[in-house]
């Protein structure tokens, strides 16, 4: 299969369809450039509870929503976000097979406060590449382009939550999963804390 230049929104913790895309790819680029649109990942995501699937949502700042670019979008650090994300995450995934092994590394990027969106998802992005030990950059956009050419793979507004969920991964063992089920395409973080060392495997399949 040829290798092809992928374009995605950027993602805060991105679910897992987000990194079965990129392993395919041959190059990646973020868009900063498009105007913020709400509800999406790029400011959210989704974990596994014991009460179900919790989102979980960085605050941005008020008026951050009237054509604002999102590179320009920041982050209402007057909120304790950042505390309850680790909490909630700790709760969900201190029982999981490799908690432990990854949660120093994953958190660490809860510790700093950021002053826009893109800096701490761009922060995420570069820790999970190397936690999965991926050998690639994501590049952000210089520029805005509203349609690429047939050689790019364009994921910016398909890849969303507004639309359900249409990505089925490969079933793997979640904590909760004998209580609610298995829940597909959460954060790359459930992946990682249930699976180890197989999420590669999961992505590929």
């Amino acid at each position: 299969m040829d290798r092809y230049l992928l374009i995605l929104s950027t993602a805060y913790y991105p679910p897992v369809q987000y990194f079965a895309e990129i392993i395919k790819s041959g190059k990646v680029l973020i868009e900063q450039h498009e105007t913020y649109p709400k509800q999406t990942y790029r400011n959210r995501c989704y974990i596994y509870s014991a009460n179900g699937v919790l989102p979980l949502s960085v605050p941005v700042e008020k008026g951050s929503f009237h054509k604002v670019k999102l590179r320009d979008i920041k982050i209402d650090n007057s909120r304790k976000w950042q505390r309850e994300h680790i909490h909630a995450i700790r709760s969900a995934y201190n029982s999981s097979a490799f908690f432990e092994f990854y949660a120093g590394q994953v958190l660490q990027t809860l510790e700093s406060k950021y002053e826009y969106l893109i800096d701490i998802n761009m922060y995420i992005l570069d820790i999970l590449f190397k936690i999965l030990e991926m050998n690639i950059t994501a590049e952000k956009t210089v520029s805005f382009i509203k349609e690429y050419g047939d050689d790019c793979r364009d994921m910016r507004y398909s890849l969303s939550p507004k639309y359900g969920i249409t990505y089925k991964p490969r079933e793997y063992f979640q904590v909760f999963s004998p209580v609610h089920g298995f829940q597909p395409n959460l954060s790359i973080i459930d992946l990682l804390f249930n699976m180890g060392p197989e999420t590669w495997s999961c992505l590929r399949t």
